[in-house]
């Protein structure tokens, strides 16, 4: 009896250490894991505002933020980046009237197909850009395109046309095939996970009866000269769309400023001589006049339309005019200035930043 005790002890102290054995080599066993995500930037080259026949080109990239994913009694395992693959087609839906992209306006943008495959610059793993549908662009992957850990690639160039003005803001959305992005684990080979990426944008229009931004700091200023005898200042810049031509001999350009207490001034008056502008070689006019500068009546002193390289119809306009009655009018904030050219309306209204000796302005820089 005592030797049958003593065996089964020996039995049971034999599973105990057998069991401790197994307990440690399972704690040691590390559990490697891994998460795969990315996003799609949609980049155009000029969100606009974009008008009838413009031509925009947008970039389709890929950003990686793949990681290893942490585990308790894991050390090894943190959240340092790791490289991905993206496979399958990247799908582009254009003219997005919600976020979702569940509504899209048609006969508003058209994929143009330019470079090879159809594709104004693409990565060697791209095949071809495609029209898809009504409003879409279909970009297709050959192969597999790998994306570093933390890093970015892009994946295709597009050509888009504008085909109508009137639509206000519009979105674009790409978004790859399900599962189209895997990622796998730095520590554990074959541990791997696979998701999909998406990205939005968007284009604003506009009809050319607006004013909008000023490619760099271009400040608009009003300057109270205090002296009776000596006409106040305002200088205005912005970028215009100009769609009708534009003939120096036919005069007819007009501004004016106004605000809740009506109008601040509006030039040339109805006795001053019409303003010509003058061609200064391509896409360049100018008017002058420095007589207006000491006239205690003022006038307009000078303006300059200026072409903007590489986008048709879109001018840099500055404008200088002196008038004696601004210090005496512009006593609001909020001011709208008006101004015709070449037998279009464009208009903007800002609130004014107040200063010493007048009013201050700074439009939204833009391309």
């Amino acid at each position: 009896m005592v030797r049958s005790t003593r065996a089964w002890s020996h039995v049971l102290a034999s599973l105990l250490l057998l069991v401790l054995a197994l307990g440690s080599f399972v704690a040691a066993s590390p559990a490697h894991a891994v998460q795969a995500s990315a996003s799609l930037s949609v980049i155009p080259a000029d969100w606009g505002p974009l008008h009838k026949d413009d031509v925009v080109e947008v970039v389709i990239a890929i950003n990686n933020t793949s990681t290893d994913t942490p585990a308790r009694g894991t050390p090894a395992d943190g959240v340092a980046p790791v490289a991905a693959v993206l496979t399958g087609d990247v799908s582009v839906l254009l003219a997005c009237t919600d976020p979702l992209c569940t509504g899209q306006a048609s006969g508003k943008l058209a994929f143009v197909p330019a470079g090879a495959g159809g594709c104004v610059d693409k990565n060697a793993a791209v095949v071809s850009c495609a029209v898809s549908g009504q409003n879409g662009v279909l970009i297709s992957l050959g192969g597999s395109l790998t994306v570093p850990a933390g890093g970015s690639v892009d994946i295709a160039t597009i050509r888009l046309k504008v085909l109508a003005d009137d639509v206000g803001r519009l979105g674009i959305m790409a978004r790859t095939d399900p599962a189209a992005v895997r990622a796998c684990s730095s520590n554990a080979s074959g541990v791997c996970t696979s998701c999909d990426a998406s990205g939005c944008s968007l284009l604003v229009f506009g009809g050319n009866e607006q004013t909008f931004g000023c490619p760099h700091a271009c400040p608009e200023r009003i300057i109270f000269r205090g002296d009776a005898a000596t006409p106040d200042f305002f200088e205005f810049h912005a970028l215009i769309f100009v769609q009708n031509a534009i003939d120096p001999a036919n005069p007819g350009f007009t501004i004016s400023l106004s605000n809740a207490n009506g109008p601040i001034f509006a030039q040339p008056t109805v006795n001053a001589p019409p303003i010509v502008l003058v061609a200064q070689g391509a896409g360049t006019y100018t008017y002058r006049n420095n007589a207006a500068r000491t006239d205690p009546n003022g006038g307009i002193a000078f303006i300059k339309l200026s072409e903007r390289e590489g986008v048709n119809n879109k001018y840099k306009i500055d404008i200088q005019l002196f008038d004696p009655m601004l210090e005496s009018r512009a006593t609001l904030a909020n001011m709208t200035v008006t101004f015709t050219l070449a037998g279009s309306t464009y208009q903007t209204t800002n609130d004014w930043l107040p200063r010493q000796n007048g009013w201050l302005l700074n439009l939204p820089q833009v391309p």
